[in-house]
């Protein structure tokens, strides 16, 4: 079994962590992908409300499971509109 199968969901349970999307390093060239502050391994992808399309306040993390509070999703969403 690697690492990554032992981190396979283990934080699903665990309550929210508000974090700034700003703050976060991106995965590859993505400018909305970040990498996972908690497990170091998942990507957080920064959903989309599937009606609007607009970028949601919350993710979750698609290896441990964590999820995140946005604390700057204005902004984001913001910068996304210009």
């Amino acid at each position: 079994m690697d690492d990554r199968e032992l981190l396979a969901g283990v934080n699903i349970r665990k309550p929210a962590v508000a974090v700034k999307h700003s703050s976060l390093t991106r995965f590859g060239d993505s400018a909305y992908k970040s990498v996972c502050p908690v497990c170091k391994e998942g990507i957080l992808p920064v959903g989309r409300d599937p009606r609007s399309f607009e970028l949601q306040e919350y993710d979750r993390c698609f290896l441990c499971g964590q999820q995140f509070q946005y604390l700057d999703i204005e902004q984001l969403r913001r910068k996304e509109r210009s």
